[in-house]
């Protein structure tokens, strides 16, 4: 048999968003509030006045059925998943929710709606990022060998959209000149005439707000003729 708060949800829905306004008290920590790909994120809940009697969590911000991830019933111990439920997810007794291998996808708002004994609600919001590890990039250049005064175009091959691009000459940041010239997405690097100067070794680096990767470096030789 169902129980008596599943049976009377929708009408406890509607005090228990009224008593959260009040009361302002249940909180949740991310823990770490961003991580790469692939690692576990702890949504560790605090400040509750009593061990919960029965609690919801939902992906993203609105506690209606179609978001929710599980709910858990302290008496009965039991445990039921939504349609939110990945398979990776972990429920602790106090109510915090363990994400384990997170991908790009569970970045976002996360909804705990918890009651205690006298089916008193309080509902608390958290939001993390999972953010993508980048690609190592691929340095291409026409020629490693070339004569001065020709050109040298090098190229920075990465799978990763939407990153920045930073070009470095002998592991320092590349000192632009007029000679030198960049393709809008600054994948491209063109040098023209190439200078006796210009010998040395070239990068190129993928950066995101989280992250960034180096390219191995190509040492350009440059020869009289």
């Amino acid at each position: 048999m169902a129980s008596p708060l599943l049976l009377f949800k929708g009408l406890l829905l509607i005090a228990c968003w009224s008593a959260n306004a009040a009361m302002a008290q249940l909180s949740i920590e991310a823990l770490p509030p961003s991580l790469p790909e692939g690692g576990n994120a702890l949504l560790r809940v605090d400040n509750q006045a009593e061990k919960p009697q029965v609690f919801f969590w939902y992906k993203g911000k609105r506690a209606f059925e179609e978001f929710k991830i599980a709910h858990y019933e302290t008496a009965s111990q039991t445990l039921k998943w939504g349609p939110k439920y990945s398979g990776r997810e972990r429920i602790y007794t106090n109510g915090s929710l363990l994400l384990q291998n997170v991908t790009q996808e569970d970045t976002g708002i996360y909804t705990l709606e918890s009651f205690d004994t006298y089916y008193r609600c309080e509902v608390a919001h958290v939001h993390f990022q999972v953010f993508k590890i980048l690609t190592q990039p691929y340095l291409r250049v026409n020629n490693i060998i070339l004569e001065r005064w020709k050109s040298a175009i090098f190229e920075c091959l990465s799978p990763d959209t939407g990153v920045d691009i930073t070009w470095f000459f002998n592991n320092k940041p590349l000192d632009f000149n007029k000679r030198m010239a960049l393709s809008p997405e600054k994948r491209r690097l063109i040098i023209v005439p190439l200078r006796v100067k210009d010998t040395g070794e070239y990068q190129c680096e993928v950066s995101s707000s989280f992250s960034s990767r180096k390219s191995n470096p190509i040492s350009l030789i440059l020869i009289r003729m």
